[in-house]
C-alpha cells in the first residue's frame, strides 16, 4: 500500500462526520489539522532532500562517464546522458509520487479548513429538524 493510499484512508477516518460524532470531530479539528500540516511540510522537505540526491547522483555518474568515456566528453553532454540511468529514473519517478502527495496534502489542508463550516452548517440544520 503506497503512502498516498494509506493517507487517503486515514483522511476518510478523520473526516467522518454523523450526529453522534459530530462534537468529538469538532473537538479534535485543530490536532487533526496540526497533523496533516506537519505531513505537507514533510512531504515539501522529502522533495527538495530528493532532488539534492538526483543532482548528487547525476553529478557522480557523470564524473565516471567522463572517466570511462573513449572520447572526451563534456560535462553537459555527460549529464545529459546519465539522466537516462536507471536510479535516476528511479528518483524521479519517487519525486512524481511525492508531488502527488504534496497535492493531496495541499487539498486535505484545504478540506479540513472548511470543515468547520460543515459543522456549522450541520449544527443548523440539526436545529432546524428539531424544531
Amino acid at each position: 500500500m503506497s503512502i498516498l493510499d494509506r493517507y487517503i484512508d486515514e483522511l476518510k477516518e478523520d473526516t467522518h462526520l454523523d450526529e453522534f460524532t459530530m462534537k468529538d470531530v469538532q473537538m479534535k479539528l485543530p490536532g487533526m489539522k496540526h497533523k496533516w500540516t506537519g505531513r505537507l511540510i514533510r512531504t515539501r522537505l522529502d522533495i527538495k532532500q530528493m532532488y539534492s540526491k538526483r543532482n548528487k547522483l547525476i553529478n557522480e555518474l557523470s564524473k565516471q562517464l567522463i572517466e570511462q568515456s573513449p572520447v572526451t566528453l563534456s560535462v553537459p553532454v555527460a549529464k545529459k546522458k546519465v539522466e537516462a540511468h536507471e536510479s535516476v529514473a528511479d528518483i524521479d519517478l519517487e519525486i512524481e509520487e511525492l508531488k502527488l502527495v504534496q497535492l493531496f496534502l495541499e487539498k486535505t489542508e484545504r478540506i479540513l479548513s472548511s470543515m468547520t463550516f460543515d459543522i456549522k452548517n450541520l449544527t443548523e440544520i440539526i436545529k432546524l429538524e428539531t424544531l
